[in-house]
């Protein structure tokens, strides 16, 4: 018998509000799903329609003012340790060299310099990043920079990578090379990190990368689909189901 895979996080009937001078804002409401292990879950909907909110309650950042957030069956009370994050601007620190911001989250989580360095050589292997380890941020291509912020949030192997339009900078070709690689990485169950969450406003990476994408509205975000993605690897945008799914989505958004 097929052992079934684990819900990983769960969202119950969550809602975020902001306080602003103009008075409470809901950005999210009511949003309920389930990630299980090993699940690639993409994110879409219209701008301001709180995806990025979201990605920051599932870590912790942010705190739900109605409903809660559960990771492994225990409600979420602080920073939750077992995910890392990747940003749109890559976030990396100037004045350190590559190898410096790829270790820069193990800093906090261990004191052995062996083990650190051990991870950093390894991830900046598994990124495309050799030869590059002494450079600083100002001497990379946007292409290498995502490549440190991508390298920084494996090295910590988090069990949930969350990621936040990772690929809206970078150039056409750029975009594709990172995604096929991240598909790579992902697929590869001998990495500790095997379950990923990212939001886009791309239709057509969502369904090239994604087990389901979830469809939120406009403010206040809810969602308005939860689709499972029936396509076979190496996906093709031409297929006629990767078209039909294109339509799909665009219709819910629209």
């Amino acid at each position: 018998m097929t052992e079934q895979p684990q819900t990983l996080i769960e969202l119950d009937h969550v809602t975020k509000r902001f306080t602003l001078p103009q008075g409470d804002v809901t950005v999210l409401q009511d949003i309920s799903f389930k990630a299980v292990e090993g699940e690639f879950i993409t994110i879409v909907g219209p701008s301001g329609a709180g995806k990025s909110t979201l990605l920051r309650l599932m870590n912790g950042l942010l705190h739900p003012n109605e409903g809660k957030v559960l990771y492994q069956g225990k409600q979420m009370r602080g920073i939750n340790y077992e995910t890392a994050m990747v940003f749109q601007n890559f976030g990396l620190l100037p004045w350190l060299t590559v190898s410096q911001n790829i270790e820069l989250g193990l800093e906090a989580r261990t004191k052995d310099p062996v083990l650190r360095s051990e991870r950093v050589r390894m991830y900046t292997t598994k990124v495309g990043l050799e030869g590059y380890e002494e450079a600083y941020p100002r001497e990379l291509s946007g292409g290498m920079k995502q490549r440190v912020g991508l390298a920084r949030a494996l090295a910590i192997e988090p069990s949930l990578l969350l990621m936040d339009e990772p690929f809206s900078s970078l150039d056409v070709l750029t975009s594709i090379n990172l995604r096929n690689e991240l598909l790579d990485i992902w697929s590869d169950r001998d990495n500790v990190v095997n379950t990923m969450i990212m939001v886009t406003h791309n239709i057509e990476e969502a369904i090239e990368l994604s087990d389901r994408i979830i469809v939120l509205s406009n403010r206040p975000g809810r969602i308005v689909g939860d689709i499972r993605i029936d396509l076979p690897r190496p996906r093709k945008k031409r297929d006629k189901g990767f078209i039909e799914y294109v339509d799909r989505v665009f219709s819910l958004l629209a």
